[in-house]
């Protein structure tokens, strides 16, 4: 008995399974770029948010150290007496960065992955620094803030450039600001920064 022409016909060819291999391999690799380039996004976000919500903790810090200043003045006992404030205490213009030492239970310079504060180097994450300068000698001052972080992850670079900082090397620096400042944050391709200023002002107490 004769074959039927539609039974010759049936299934698929070798060169034809290759093609539909071919374009389902392009379209998976095209759909996994996508899904590293949301993954990618969604981190950069995620430590963006972060390094902001730990910059304005720190200008609710400053702020709050300005609370203790109560006497006009360069040099006072009161300036002397903050946290933070004191390191303008007798200098005529401006201070450089410096990693600033909290007094506060629980309130470090060093945060980690989540944003919370930490004491341990091998958790850190993100770093502050600040640095203050006079808007009006003895009355105001202008504080600086500057939060950094180490980049992970893949991105554009390799350990071979010139800049880039090792993960181990951030993290024994221990959010130290000279170190930072030789880094050349801004240029170094895997570590972040960004900057706030606020100012702050000597309270007036007037006794009843």
């Amino acid at each position: 008995m004769r074959r039927s022409t539609r039974n010759a016909r049936g299934g698929f060819t070798l060169v034809e399974v290759m093609i539909a291999i071919g374009v389902m391999t392009v379209g998976s690799l095209g759909i996994l770029s996508m899904h590293q380039a949301v993954t990618r996004a969604n981190r950069d976000a995620r430590e963006m948010n972060a390094a902001l919500a730990i910059t304005e903790t720190w200008i609710e810090r400053v702020e709050r150290d300005g609370l203790l200043w109560t006497a006009q003045g360069f040099n006072t006992t009161e300036l002397q007496g903050t946290d933070y404030l004191k390191e303008i205490a007798g200098v005529a213009d401006e201070t450089a960065w410096f990693k600033p030492i909290p007094t506060g239970a629980g309130e470090y310079a060093s945060f980690d992955f989540f944003g919370n504060d930490t004491p341990n180097s091998s958790d850190t994450k993100f770093c502050v620094n600040l640095k203050l300068g006079w808007l009006r000698q003895g009355s105001s001052v202008r504080v600086d803030v500057r939060t950094y972080w180490l980049r992970e992850g893949h991105m554009i670079g390799t350990p071979a450039h010139g800049k880039w900082v090792a993960a181990s090397a951030f993290r024994s620096a221990d959010c130290i600001a000279a170190t930072a400042d030789g880094w050349d944050l801004g240029e170094a391709p895997n570590v972040h920064v960004i900057f706030a200023s606020t100012a702050v002002t000597w309270l007036r107490r007037d006794t009843p």
